[in-house]
């Protein structure tokens, strides 16, 4: 069993399928998974109670993943929170540090890591 049981998983991802396969995939290594269709909604999640790590889309409705990291980050009782940003963006993940001033643990794009992959990188960032 990986570290990652009984962890609360914030899922950030407005495409719903994509959504559902990383819900399914961290649930069979029995984490708690919370959803969230877009920035507003994972800042609301937040603010109801303690999350163990974020995986984070970046393009999004409402609110993008740009701005989530931002208040994320500005935010000191949230600040510490791991942030794993899964984007199809091609852009370079320094990219992030100038557009919100704050670094995130990993930078993964979608098309080039499996699911198995994200959940791996899931397990390395967790707090012990």
């Amino acid at each position: 069993m990986s570290n990652i049981q009984g962890k609360k998983i914030l899922l950030v991802e407005d495409d719903e399928v994509l959504s559902r396969m990383y819900e399914k995939r961290l649930m069979l290594e029995h984490a708690d998974v919370m959803l969230a269709k877009n920035g507003r909604e994972a800042l609301e999640k937040l603010s109801e109670g303690e999350v163990d790590l974020m995986l984070l889309d970046l393009m999004m409705p409402d609110m993008n993943g740009y701005e989530v990291i931002k208040k994320v980050r500005e935010n000191p009782e949230q600040s510490k929170i791991p942030i794993i940003v899964l984007t199809n963006l091609d852009a370079h993940p320094e990219y992030i540090e100038k557009a919100t001033g704050s670094k995130v643990e990993e930078y993964l794009i979608k098309s080039d890591v499996s699911v198995n992959e994200v959940v791996e990188k899931i397990s390395e960032h967790l707090p012990q």
